[in-house]
C-alpha cells in the first residue's frame, strides 16, 4: 500500500486539490482505459455490461429526482432558480460521468468545494455532473456550531437543528413540522450579529422553511434548499439519494455478488485495514473504519439493514456452505441465497426484491458505497480530504478482490474564514508571556523598577540571595535550609513586584481570550449558509489562485 498526502488547507482561502486543476480531465482517459482492460463479473454479468446499466439506472433516477427538484423551485418561485437548466435525461453510452457524494447535512465550504469542481470539470468535458446524496449516512450530532462573535467575549454555541436522533440514517428522519425550522432559525439569529452572515443564513433557510410546505424530510429539504444555492453560482449537477441508487437492479447485483463472495471480500477488506493502520501507526481498530466482524462462519457484510424508521444495523453472512449462505441481521436469518452451480440468479434477486418490497432497507457502508460510483458509475470520483484518505484502502481493496487497477480519483477542499480580522498573536506569544511570569516567581528581582530596587528591605533580600548562591552547600541538610530560604527570599521580593505580576497577569488573560477569538473566526467547519456569497463564490473559480 502507497500512502498519500492530503493536507487540510490552513490559510484563509486557500484551496487543496490533487492532481493539478488542468490535469483532472487526463484522468478520465486514464480511467477508461482501465475500465476497457477489466474482465471480471459481477453476479455473472460481465464488467462493461453491467457497468453500462448501472450508469443507465442512476443517470435515470438521478435526472427524476432533480427534475422533482426543479419543479418544486419553480411552484415556489424560489428566488435565484427562474432560469433552471434544462435537464436532459437521455444517457448517451459513452458520455462522461463525474461524480461525488457527501451526506445531506450543512457541510462547510471546503465541502462545497466539491459541487464546484464536479460542475468545472463536466462542463470542461461537456460530461454530466452528479451528486451522490449520502442519506444512507447517520448524523452522530444533532446540533450546528453557529459562531457568536463579540469581541474577546466570543464564543460558538451549539443549536439543535434536528430532534433526538437515536442513530437514524438521514432518510428515516423527518420534522414533525414546520415550527421546528423556524425555532432553529430564530436561534441561529439571536448568535449570529455580522449583518453579511445574517442575511446569507437566512436566506438559506427561508427557503428550507418555504419547501417544508411540501416535504418535511430531511434529505430532500436540505437537499433540495443547497441545491437551488448552487445554481446561483450556474452550479447545477444532478442529485442522487443513495437510497434511491439502492433500490436498483444492478446495486442489488452487486449486493448479491458482494455476499456470495463475503469470506473472501471480508478478509481483504480487514487486511488491508490492517496495513494502513500498521503504516499510519494508527492503534485504534476503530480508525479509520473499524474491521467487519469474523467469528467462526459468520461474517459481517459491509452494508446496514434496517426496517422504516429503525435505526442503523449491521448485515451478517452465514458462509459455512458457499453454495447456500443466509444473511443474519439481529441474531434472526432475514433470508438465504443459492449460489451453487445449479443455483438461479434471477431467483436470488426475486427473494431480494421481496424482501426490499416488505420495508427491508439494504445499504452500503463507506468504502462500498465510492467502490460502487468509482467502479461502475462514474469515470472520475472527486472526494473530499476524508474520502481521499480511506479510498487509499479501498483501491487495495479493488486491486486484490477484483484483480485490477482502480480508476484514479481526485481530491479537493478549501478553507474559508468568517468575515472578521484575527488578532494579530500567537500560541507562541502566549507561551513566552507565561515563560516571564514563572520567572517573575523564580528571580523577581530581575524584573523590580529601580525604585523597588532602591528600597532597603529589597536590598537586603537581593543581597542575601547573592550570598546563598554564591556559598557553596556542602552539607545536605544546609543545602535544605539554603533552598527553602531561597524560595521565601522570592516570594517576599515577588510581593514587592505584585502590581507588575498582576499586569502580566492580566495581558496573559487577554493574549488568551484573542487566541480563543483567533480560533473562533478562523475556523473552517461552519456551515456553509454562515458565509457572504461573494465571498464563496471565489471558492469556484478554478482557474484562479489555486494552490
Amino acid at each position: 500500500m502507497i500512502l498519500k498526502s492530503f493536507t487540510i488547507p490552513r490559510q484563509n482561502k486557500e484551496i487543496f486539490i490533487k492532481p493539478a486543476y488542468d490535469d483532472i480531465p487526463g484522468l478520465i482517459g486514464l480511467n477508461k482505459k482501465r475500465f476497457q482492460s477489466y474482465g471480471f463479473d459481477i453476479n455473472g454479468m460481465p464488467f462493461s455490461e453491467f457497468r453500462e446499466r448501472v450508469r443507465y439506472e442512476t443517470l435515470k433516477k438521478a435526472w427524476e429526482y432533480t427534475e422533482g427538484i426543479k419543479s418544486l423551485c419553480s411552484k415556489l418561485n424560489i428566488a435565484g432558480t427562474e432560469n433552471l437548466p434544462c435537464i436532459d435525461d437521455a444517457y448517451k453510452s459513452g458520455r462522461n460521468i463525474i461524480a461525488t457524494g457527501h451526506s445531506p447535512i450543512l457541510a462547510h465550504p471546503g465541502v462545497l468545494i466539491k459541487h464546484g469542481l464536479v460542475n468545472s470539470i463536466a462542463k470542461k468535458v461537456s460530461g454530466i455532473g452528479i451528486n451522490m446524496v449520502v442519506d444512507n449516512d447517520a448524523c452522530h450530532d444533532n446540533c450546528l456550531h453557529i459562531p457568536d462573535i463579540n469581541g474577546l467575549d466570543s464564543s460558538v454555541e451549539r443549536i439543535e437543528f434536528l430532534p433526538s436522533l437515536y442513530n437514524l440514517a438521514f432518510e428515516e428522519i423527518r420534522y414533525s413540522d414546520s415550527t421546528q425550522l423556524t425555532a432553529f432559525k430564530e436561534s441561529v439569529l439571536k448568535v449570529l450579529h455580522n449583518p453579511d452572515m445574517k442575511k446569507p443564513f437566512e436566506d438559506f433557510i427561508n427557503i428550507v422553511i418555504k419547501l417544508s410546505g411540501e416535504t418535511l424530510q430531511f434529505t430532500d429539504l436540505f437537499t433540495c434548499a443547497r441545491h437551488a444555492f448552487l445554481l446561483r453560482f450556474g452550479i447545477g449537477n444532478l442529485e442522487i439519494p443513495v437510497s434511491l441508487i439502492s433500490q436498483t437492479e444492478p446495486f442489488l447485483n452487486f449486493f448479491l455478488h458482494i455476499t456470495a463472495n463475503a469470506r473472501s471480500f471480508v478478509d481483504i477488506y480487514n487486511a488491508k485495514l490492517k496495513e494502513y493502520r500498521r503504516l499510519k501507526k494508527i492503534t485504534s481498530k476503530a480508525n479509520p473504519l473499524p474491521d467487519l466482524m469474523e467469528k467462526g462462519y459468520v461474517v459481517e457484510l459491509p452494508f446496514w439493514m434496517w426496517g422504516k424508521g429503525e435505526s442503523r444495523k449491521s448485515l451478517y453472512a452465514s458462509v459455512a456452505d458457499n453454495r447456500r449462505i443466509s444473511i443474519i441481521c439481529e441474531n434472526r436469518i432475514v433470508d438465504h441465497f443459492d449460489f451453487s452451480e445449479d443455483g438461479n440468479s434471477s431467483e436470488n434477486l426475486r427473494r431480494l426484491r421481496d424482501l426490499i418490497s416488505k420495508g427491508i432497507k439494504i445499504r452500503p457502508k463507506a468504502i462500498v458505497n465510492t467502490m460502487y460510483s468509482r467502479m461502475f458509475l462514474s469515470d472520475l470520483f472527486i472526494h473530499g480530504i476524508g474520502g481521499a484518505k480511506y479510498d487509499l484502502i479501498t483501491n487495495e481493496i479493488i486491486r486484490d478482490f477484483f484483480g485490477v487497477e482502480p480508476p484514479a480519483y481526485a481530491a479537493v477542499s478549501a478553507t474559508l474564514h468568517l468575515p472578521y480580522k484575527p488578532f494579530n498573536v500567537s500560541d507562541n506569544d502566549v507561551i513566552e508571556l507565561k515563560h516571564v511570569i514563572k520567572d517573575m516567581g523564580y528571580n523577581p528581582d530581575k524584573y523590580a523598577s529601580g525604585e523597588v530596587m532602591e528600597d532597603t528591605g529589597m536590598k537586603s533580600m537581593v543581597d542575601e540571595k547573592k550570598d546563598l548562591i554564591a556559598k557553596e552547600a556542602h552539607e545536605s541538610e544546609e543545602k535544605h535550609r539554603a533552598f527553602e530560604r531561597l524560595k521565601e527570599l522570592n516570594a517576599l521580593m515577588k510581593e514587592k513586584i505584585s502590581p507588575l505580576v498582576s499586569e502580566r497577569e492580566k495581558e496573559l488573560e487577554g493574549l488568551e481570550k484573542k487566541i480563543k477569538y483567533n480560533s473562533i473566526v478562523n475556523n473552517r467547519e461552519y456551515p456553509f449558509c454562515l458565509y457572504p456569497e461573494s465571498v464563496l463564490g471565489e471558492l469556484f473559480t478554478f482557474d484562479k489562485n489555486i494552490i
